[in-house]
């Protein structure tokens, strides 16, 4: 078995593992992939503190035909590829960081290349992730090693932040924009993929309110937000849709599927992604909407399926739709659910909808084990807390 080490300290840097691994599949199969731990960086002693930016490391494990010096140079071309430089100062700041860390028994021991790698047995957290994949020793360095943190790049996280006075289970909570901005630097700092604003309620018996006052109560917090990470928007206006594409926006959750030609035109122009919902059970609409999608310029990994929970359902019915989340699976594009704290739990639970994270996670999980792409949840740190120590104890 190969091992590979990756790492980054800049930007997106869960984007950034994610695209690393993706970009492996034309020369490395990968057979396991560890959870991501979030280290110190390790730094050169006059290293400006400019530097120190803490790393997502991860280890992935897998075979490939490559011998190991050119499966070195493919592993550069990925890094080239994401953005890091050829040349790059030791020790500074990088997007991307890939090296081989075991290459079956194999030893190598040259200026271009060291196999096992040399800082391996210097550095705790790899040997920890090593361990846990079953290819490391179970040493007093693994046993107090612990992480800053840990995350897992799959299922992706969508977590939502209502700007809103009168949401169902979160009303009032982030309406203000400074609290606002702190719970999109939270949800990012746990581990989110997207951050997806509402700006208008849509419980039962909701007050629509206009665009113009939907983009007023984003507009102060958008501002504080930008460089962020990846922003979405949940709304079904033309005009608020405008606003997000110009404040760069990728991410649109169409919930009412009436946003017109044009619009959806600029959405695929802007290379941003759409999530089409389903209204009530007939799953073959979902069939003629991607190709009407498509018709328009979206590519098919850009338009994400919504089975619609709590739109246009009966409780009962919303828990059938989740059972057949395959059946949207094989519609060929990702697919979301969003469930989190929904009424559809009252079938089964009596708490209220602000104390259903338990019931949500379970929900989640097993969406997870089907393979579904997003999950859009307000608890995203007590997602990554359950889903990595899942993905610990699965080897």
């Amino acid at each position: 078995m190969i091992y590979l080490s990756l790492g980054s300290n800049i930007g997106d840097r869960l984007a950034y593992l994610r695209q690393a691994v993706a970009e492996l599949v034309d020369f490395f199969t990968v057979c396991k992939s560890s959870v991501v731990f979030e280290t110190k960086a390790v730094l050169p002693i006059d290293a400006p503190a400019s530097w120190d930016h803490s790393y997502y490391n991860m280890v992935v494990a897998g075979e490939s035909l490559c011998s190991p010096e050119a499966l070195l140079y493919r592993l550069q071309e990925v890094e080239c590829r994401i953005g890091r430089p050829k040349e790059h100062i030791l020790g500074s700041p990088r997007v991307i960081d890939l090296d081989i860390l075991l290459y079956h028994n194999v030893k190598i021991d040259s200026d271009a290349l060291t196999i096992p790698h040399k800082e391996l047995k210097n550095r705790s957290f790899f040997q920890s992730l090593l361990a846990m994949m079953g290819a490391g020793p179970d040493n007093a360095m693994v046993e107090t090693y612990t992480p800053l943190r840990s995350f897992v790049l799959e299922p992706k996280i969508v977590g939502i932040v209502n700007v809103t006075p009168d949401s169902f289970s979160d009303g009032g909570c982030f309406f203000a924009p400074e609290s606002a901005v702190k719970q999109v630097q939270d949800v990012y700092t746990a581990g989110a993929t997207i951050v997806e604003f509402g700006a208008q309620s849509t419980h039962p018996g909701y007050t629509e309110i206009p665009p113009q006052e939907e983009i007023a109560r984003l507009a102060p917090v958008v501002e504080m937000c930008q460089g962020i990470g990846c922003l979405g928007i949940d709304t079904y206006f033309d005009e608020v849709v405008d606003y997000a594409l110009k404040n760069s926006f990728l991410w649109i959750n169409d919930i009412k599927a009436r946003l017109q030609k044009q619009t959806i035109k600029k959405i695929a122009d802007h290379g941003a992604k759409l999530v089409t919902m389903l209204y009530g059970m007939d799953i073959k609409w979902l069939e003629g909407r991607i190709q009407y999608l498509i018709n328009l310029g979206l590519c098919r990994e850009n338009i994400i399926l919504d089975p619609g929970v709590g739109f246009g359902k009966t409780k009962q019915e919303n828990i059938a739709i989740i059972q057949k989340l395959s059946q949207l699976q094989e519609l060929g594009c990702p697919v979301m659910l969003a469930h989190a704290r929904k009424s559809f739990m009252a079938r089964f639970s009596s708490h209220s909808a602000a104390e259903r994270d338990i019931e949500t996670l379970a929900v989640s999980q097993f969406a997870a084990c089907l393979g579904i792409d997003y999950l859009r949840v307000h608890n995203v740190q007590e997602h990554m807390r359950f889903f990595v120590a899942g993905h610990c104890v699965a080897f």
